[in-house]
């Protein structure tokens, strides 16, 4: 058991750093793409990466996608694309590390209590401190470790939108525990993508020809490459199978470490400087993330005589 919640974690954590570079690159898109393009071209492009190694999954899983199209499209409306289309969206509103934050805080708690609903994954101490030490870490980086500056605080525009976006994710964690059985993680990601993608379209269309039309360039490439390749087909399946690991709870709750490995990746690709209130902020979720997912001891099985 101490082994799985060892897998599991380290697959959450990886995920987290892949995805953590997705707000810097949605800040530094707005002016090639509008939300809903940038999100249809990162799902066509993960559908067209994950199709070689999918293919024949799906092609023998079909009868299970056709008797579970409900809920595959709910799946991909919420989980895909709604979700990245708020964030991108909240990236011609507000920064990248206040994407972070609100996205990272919001989607556990809503993770965490779902679960304890509709899966079972029962609330008990170590998730509460978990959510209540990711929460404070998370807004003393958003103080800048003075805690007065909440006073002061307003929330944007796009900061509503990385709400909203924070929401559909918590969703998206909680029901993927409802896979159907027998389809596999290749398929399942290969079918969402896809969906993700075609109910894009209609919004796609009209978002170019009447409010902003898409920049073709180089650097328009790479960001479409890395969030296509490396933030959806790669991250999605680590997730995914980080899920299964340790539950949607657990696994949700690595999501806030984003802000801080966000404000990591700042200072390298941004030149922005490393605080102090970064390194206390990473202290107190990382811890919160440990108390959570540390395995409880095996009690001993007491045979009766």
């Amino acid at each position: 058991m101490r082994r799985q919640n060892q897998i599991g974690a380290a697959l959450a954590i990886t995920s987290c750093i892949i995805w953590s570079g997705n707000f810097i690159v949605s800040r530094y898109a707005i002016n090639l793409a509008g939300p809903a393009s940038l999100a249809f071209m990162r799902w066509i492009i993960a559908t067209i990466f994950m199709l070689p190694f999918a293919y024949k999954n799906l092609k023998n899983e079909w009868p299970l996608f056709k008797a579970n199209k409900a809920y595959f499209f709910w799946m991909g409306l919420i989980g895909f694309s709604v979700y990245n289309t708020l964030i991108y969206t909240a990236g011609h509103y507000t920064t990248a590390i206040n994407m972070a934050l609100f996205g990272s805080t919001v989607h556990p708690i809503v993770a965490a209590l779902l679960a304890a609903y509709f899966v079972n994954e029962k609330l008990h101490w170590r998730n509460i401190a978990g959510i209540i030490l990711g929460l404070i870490g998370t807004v003393y980086l958003l103080t800048k470790g003075q805690m007065a500056n909440i006073l002061h605080f307003q929330i944007s525009t796009g900061d509503l939108w990385m709400i909203g976006a924070g929401i559909c994710f918590g969703i998206y964690n909680v029901f993927v525990r409802k896979k159907p059985v027998g389809i596999s993680n290749n398929s399942f990601l290969l079918v969402l993508f896809a969906i993700g993608a075609i109910l894009l379209l209609p919004v796609v269309a009209y978002e170019i020809k009447f409010v902003q039309p898409i920049v073709f360039n180089t650097d328009l490439l790479w960001i479409v490459l890395y969030i296509g390749i490396g933030n959806s087909t790669i991250s999605y399946l680590i997730w995914n199978n980080a899920i299964e690991k340790i539950g949607a709870g657990k696994a949700a709750l690595f999501g806030t470490l984003i802000p801080f490995l966000s404000s990591i990746e700042a200072v390298f690709l941004l030149g922005e400087s490393f605080s102090t209130a970064q390194v206390v902020s990473g202290c107190i979720i990382i811890t919160g993330i440990i108390i959570n997912t540390w395995p409880s001891p095996v009690k001993p099985i007491i045979h009766s005589s």
